[in-house]
């Protein structure tokens, strides 16, 4: 237990050190505007109305800040590139997603985009009222669903494949979101499929419930979107099973799938508690059962997606990372880095931006400039010693460097620093 715990420390201290690196690359590199803030915003609600949970007063708070309305329904969204190769790094262009299907639906509703999951994205259509039934809406889901897909294929060259859900409470959206959830699966490439069109749909053929479940697992190890089909076709074909063994069989899968999560050591997830779940699933039948099943999946998944492009386990990564910080204060330059991991500078760095997603500068730039910024928090250090302290021998350049990353200069800096510290 004590060595797991230690591994998590590890993991976690890797992944905030990466993630830490590359949103300060992205902020120096942005200027962030009130798109981008719209775009943030909207992607934390919807992470968390779905794979976290969001309490009423939550959901009220993001409601009035997005300017939702009461009621509204789910699209969610498959992208495939139309030369029909597979999607990959898709989490990297979500901006051009999002901005695609915002400018898609403008001026005709009330729109919330989630986040890139892997190559799906979901996004909640928000209305007036649900005085509208869904069979009368359905038609206006469906032509909103195809404005989307035509201006993914004409400004970005991919096709989609769309699922809609029927019109909820804004307190009550996760379930619209297994409904587009479940009509997914049935989709073809560029094709559209509204809940309510399930009906005449016919259940796989051959289904074999041993062999799914185990694809299910195994997608779920290896972080896999699939794994969220896979589960929504073992939904769906407990159908026919009485109460009591469908309460068995999606507590098998539950238990099943958050072992899963952790086959690799290399989950953040906590512990199931299984005796809360065998109290919850109890107390539940019919189709709120399966809505609870479908909850709980996504919330012990929440994760499953592919994993970040940086690779924490890549030697080569872990020993450049280790001497960058070593020696990030003298005068060191990609070609001294390459000698010291025994491989040519040229093939360095084609495997550092592949393994990290950004290049070898960047990297050494950031990491002196986060060091600066540390140390000019200190009256007692100068921005000239600071300058010579983090590697860079001209103040000029170092003041331009910092400033590229941070947006002000040091001296600057120092000075809104020394305000808010006498402002505490």
């Amino acid at each position: 237990m004590m060595q797991d715990q230690t591994n998590y420390k590890n993991i976690t201290g890797e992944t905030e050190f990466w993630e830490g690196l590359q949103s300060d690359l992205f902020l120096s590199r942005h200027k962030v505007t009130a798109d981008d803030l719209a775009y943030i915003i909207e992607k934390s609600f919807v992470y968390s109305l779905f794979f976290k949970g969001c309490s009423q007063k939550e959901i009220s708070s993001f409601q009035s800040l997005l300017n939702l309305n009461n009621y509204g329904y789910i699209l969610f969204i498959t992208f495939t590139p139309a030369n029909g190769k597979n999607a990959t790094n898709l989490e990297m262009q979500e901006f051009l997603f999002y901005e695609c299907i915002k400018k898609a639906l403008t001026g005709r509703v009330n729109n919330t985009v989630g986040p890139m999951i892997g190559n799906r994205m979901g996004v909640i259509i928000t209305i007036d009222n649900k005085i509208t039934s869904d069979y009368d809406m359905k038609a206006e889901s469906i032509s909103l669903a195809k404005s989307i897909a035509d201006s993914i294929s004409i400004e970005l060259h991919y096709s989609t494949s769309i699922g809609i859900g029927t019109i909820q409470s804004i307190y009550a959206l996760h379930i619209s979101y297994f409904e587009a959830i479940r009509c997914i699966r049935f989709c073809v490439s560029h094709s559209i499929i509204h809940i309510l069109d399930l009906d005449n749909m016919h259940p796989e053929k051959n289904f074999d419930y041993v062999e799914t479940e185990k694809h299910l697992l195994d997608a779920i190890r290896l972080r896999k979107i699939e794994a969220y089909d896979l589960f929504s076709i073992l939904m769906d074909s407990l159908d026919s099973y009485k109460e009591e063994d469908k309460c068995n069989k999606i507590l098998e899968i539950l238990i099943l799938s958050s072992r899963a999560m952790r086959m690799d050591g290399h989950s953040h997830s906590e512990y199931t508690n299984y005796v809360l779940l065998l109290k919850e699933l109890s107390e539940l039948k019919g189709s709120a059962l399966i809505e609870w099943a479908y909850h709980q999946f996504i919330y012990m998944t929440r994760v499953v997606k592919p994993k970040n492009l940086i690779d924490y386990t890549n030697k080569i990564v872990l020993s450049t990372k280790e001497y960058l910080e070593t020696h990030y204060a003298e005068d060191i330059s990609l070609e001294d880095v390459a000698d010291q991991v025994n491989i040519s500078p040229q093939y360095f760095s084609k495997l550092i931006k592949k393994n990290t997603g950004f290049n070898f500068v960047d990297w050494l730039s950031m990491l002196r400039v986060k060091r600066a910024k540390e140390l000019l928090s200190n009256p007692n250090v100068t921005v000239k010693e600071v300058c010579f302290l983090v590697g860079y021998k001209d103040p000029n350049y170092f003041s331009r460097i910092f400033k590229k990353r941070i947006g002000i200069t040091p001296s600057e800096y120092v000075k809104t620093s020394s305000y808010l510290n006498n402002m505490n």
